[in-house]
């Protein structure tokens, strides 16, 4: 290296590889339940809030499903009616021959008819309501199919990727697209275990792109992993390769948007007294 690269390296603590992402990563968006894409909400690149449309699937089958489902649960409740009333007939019944009693064996068998018939008409009447309560839950289910036939952004972001086509049927859980969601850029350096003790959360660092390295990003030290693994980016160690190339992912905060999800970088971190990184 030339003597001005020598001397430039020697302003960092540390630099290492990294990539650009986003807390969490990209959102995959998947369709609760199977259907074709009937059509698109948004294009790929489009902005968009949280709830608002991304796709809409095929609500034939659902709308169907749902329609025959709120049927069988008005019969039931209209079924149920008819029990309930059976059941207070019955009643009135037993009290009327509780209250005037036939003499002998013939008083004794009506009464006990009037019972059997009150069992009866609760037993039939308590069926009914479990009946009703699994139409009411049929109906239910029905209707989350039919909501979750409308696939809506879980998050404020913007569409990166549209995976599925117009006409086609996506598998339930099947993933419709990518969501890049709002918030701060990051990046997850692979920081080299010779380096480990030179930097610390807070520290000030210089992000530049390895493809293009002139514009000079500032970021902040967030975290500095606690386990080594394999290096997650090329040519991890930098200007201070060594021979085993275990890594710690060191991840750092942004101060602007300007760089790409994915992204490649190079992570140049500056002494804890280094005054900010211009912006």
């Amino acid at each position: 290296p030339s003597a001005s690269a020598s001397a430039a390296d020697k302003r960092y603590v540390a630099i290492a590889r990294g990539r650009v992402d986003v807390p969490g990563g990209l959102l995959r968006v998947a369709a609760p339940y199977g259907g074709r894409v009937e059509r698109w909400g948004v294009e790929p690149g489009a902005a968009v809030k949280q709830g608002e449309l991304l796709a809409q699937l095929d609500i034939r089958e659902p709308r169907m499903a749902l329609e025959l489902a709120q049927a069988e649960h008005a019969r039931a409740v209209a079924q149920l009616d008819v029990l309930r009333t059976e059941l207070l007939v019955a009643r009135a019944r037993r009290e009327r021959v509780i209250a005037a009693p036939q003499p002998g064996t013939a008083g004794t068998q009506a009464l006990e008819d009037a019972r059997f018939a009150v069992v009866y008409a609760g037993q039939q009447f308590a069926a009914q309501e479990s009946a009703v309560l699994v139409e009411k839950q049929r109906v239910a289910q029905a209707t989350q199919v039919m909501a979750a036939a409308t696939v809506r952004a879980p998050a404020d972001g913007r569409v990166v990727q549209r995976i599925a086509q117009v006409g086609e049927y996506v598998e339930p859980h099947g993933l419709v697209l990518h969501l890049l969601p709002d918030g701060p850029r990051i990046v997850r350096a692979d920081l080299n275990e010779a380096l480990i003790t030179r930097v610390q959360v807070g520290m000030r660092a210089e992000v530049v792109s390895v493809a293009e390295g002139s514009v000079v990003h500032g970021a902040r030290v967030l975290n500095v992993g606690e386990v080594f693994g394999p290096p997650r980016t090329p040519d991890t160690a930098g200007s201070e390769q060594i021979a085993d190339n275990r890594v710690v992912e060191c991840l750092l905060e942004l101060d602007d948007k300007a760089l790409r999800v994915g992204q490649r970088v190079l992570v140049r971190f500056l002494p804890a007294n280094a005054a900010e990184t211009p912006k």
